[in-house]
């Protein structure tokens, strides 16, 4: 979810009256903020606003004075056959992917009435997809699959849902979208895990056969899984189903609609909740995994990237959460990383999360397409996030972050900008210790928000992976094609608030390939974080703030 002005809507502008606290209600899920794009076909945006690719790869590349143990690569996939669809959960067997759910348009909208999250732009499609063909080998749309099933269905087609692949099997919990169990149909935050036989379904989807049996829910919906826009991470016999928030209720921009009887409910969860499941699903064992009391609140996070790791010992898993939005009662992302140890050995007490407040984030805050590298001579994991939406972008020319100054009455300038910069973490041995770098080239356009990073099979084939898909670099013999990024929203420029292009943010159908190369690679370190902000665009004549001091959220 990402607040955005009714003025990318349909082309309609909000009066000054349409004050910053209405505004910043429209934290929501990244949605559709279209009806009329489709999941195979969309316009191409048109080259972001900010300096060309060959540009500021010329300037970028003078200030990378660092390296790291590889390289990675990204490059475009011509003629794309690809869904344009974003947010969605996806799982792979015998070297197929199978996405499901999710958005087939742009960013959600924001007017005041029932059609910004509209039925039209839910993605109703199970796609199974050839990577090595770059091919859609089949889609069948799953309100016609199952329609003796709606409960099964609304939150399949759910966008935002959490979702983790365990073996053969592909679960999926929560999500928004509308509950087609109910004659009203309302918009809710589901309360359901269903386990996908992925494997079964790839091939009924192939053949034209039932998918019905493939498919397995808990037996009643559990308001300890009415989660959308947080992770879901398993280890062993447990998941982990990390942050996110309940949101209930059409979207609406009115305050006086929210957390009232008969209005909008949205609550964050601000906890890892982990379970662990009967053989019908139902929930067996359950504990909040809350870490100690902090009175900045950086577990209120949604939209994040939770990512998996490998510990300095090169075999004990552990994950780890960076960004997310939004800081309680700020329009801002968090940056502080919180690591989410799994308990080894087990069975064990589960460890608490630790925020680590010593490091801050500079770019990638919120969900996009991310991969994560262990690298055996430094004991670190790297985790590399592509595009998507910051709290800081890069200026290569002055080899600076910046941050925008809020001004949401002149353009819906909320600070959160579509950026193209890719980064890098590490995640060192030493608990706490990180460091943080850009790659010299930048993405080519403002993509990768709500993208995925699917794996390459053969690389999984090959047992260049742990179980917990990390990339294994000691196991790379050289250039290796190690997955792709599919999906995500496409922005025509930072705000798309700015943009007179109707629409102004798309689902995009664009498909990368995302190569790593063992040995040095120069990288930029991450310039300091930026003390006060800058008017957007130059020239603009807001005032700056001191960074942090934006206007309050009063919802939850």
């Amino acid at each position: 979810m990402k607040a955005k002005l009714p003025s990318v809507v349909r082309g309609w502008r909000p009066s000054l009256a349409f004050t910053a606290v209405a505004v910043l209600f429209q934290l929501m899920l990244a949605g559709c903020d279209s009806e009329t794009n489709t999941a195979l076909t969309s316009p191409a945006p048109t080259a972001s606003p900010r300096a060309s690719v060959t540009a500021k790869s010329e300037k970028a590349l003078a200030n990378a004075t660092a390296t790291i143990p590889f390289a990675v690569d990204v490059i475009e996939v011509p003629n794309s056959t690809m869904p344009a669809v974003h947010s969605y959960a996806s799982a792979t067997a015998n070297g197929k992917w199978l996405i499901i759910g999710g958005r087939l348009a742009g960013l959600h909208g924001f007017g005041s009435g029932p059609d910004n999250f509209p039925r039209s732009s839910a993605n109703t499609f199970a796609f199974v997809i050839d990577p090595s063909a770059n091919q859609v080998l089949g889609a069948v749309d799953l309100g016609q699959s199952l329609p003796d099933s709606p409960q099964l269905v609304g939150p399949l087609t759910a966008t935002n849902a959490e979702s983790v692949q365990v073996g053969g099997d592909l679960y999926i919990v929560g999500g928004y979208g509308m509950d087609l169990s109910s004659t009203s149909g309302p918009m809710t935050t589901f309360g359901s895990i269903i386990k996908v036989d992925v494997a079964g379904v790839i091939n009924a989807i192939i053949n034209n056969a039932s998918i019905a049996k493939y498919f397995t829910q808990n037996p009643a919906p559990d308001n300890r899984l009415k989660v959308a826009g947080g992770e879901l991470k398993a280890f062993q016999n447990m998941f982990y189903l990390c942050y996110g928030q309940d949101f209930t209720g059409v979207y609406s921009v009115e305050n006086r609609d929210y957390n009232r009887a008969g209005g909008q409910f949205q609550k964050y969860t601000e906890t890892v909740r982990v379970f662990t499941l009967n053989p019908d699903l139902s929930i067996a064992t359950f504990q909040n995994d809350d870490g100690a009391y902090d009175d900045t609140l950086p577990y209120h996070r949604r939209d994040l990237n939770v990512v998996d790791i490998i510990q300095a010992d090169w075999v004990t898993p552990a994950a780890v959460a960076y960004g997310g939005v939004f800081k309680a009662g700020q329009v801002a992302g968090q940056n502080a990383p919180i690591d989410i140890p799994f308990p080894n050995p087990s069975p064990t007490a589960i460890p608490a999360p630790v925020v680590q407040k010593s490091f801050q984030q500079g770019l990638n805050h919120y969900n996009c397409a991310n991969l994560t590298v262990f690298d055996q001579t430094s004991a670190s994991s790297f985790t590399t996030f592509l595009g998507g939406i910051s709290q800081y972008h890069y200026d290569p020319t002055t080899n600076t972050l910046i941050q925008d100054t809020v001004d949401l009455a002149n353009g819906g300038i909320d600070g959160l900008p579509f950026i193209d910069s890719i980064s890098t973490i590490q995640h060192l041995p030493n608990p706490g210790q990180f460091a943080q770098f850009i790659q010299p080239s930048p993405l080519p356009g403002l993509i990768g928000t709500g993208a995925r990073f699917l794996f390459n099979p053969a690389v999984q084939a090959a047992g260049q992976m742990f179980p917990n898909e990390v990339i294994n670099l000691a196991s790379l013999g050289g250039r290796t094609l190690v997955g792709h990024m599919v999906g995500g929203i496409e922005s025509y420029g930072p705000y798309s608030g700015l943009v007179t292009q109707n629409p102004s943010t798309i689902a995009s159908p664009r498909l990368f390939e995302i190569w790593v190369t063992p040995g040095p690679a120069n990288v930029i370190p991450m310039p300091p974080i930026p003390t006060t902000t800058t008017p957007y665009p130059p020239g603009n004549t807001a005032s700056p703030q001191p960074a942090g001091t934006q206007q309050p959220q009063p919802s939850p």
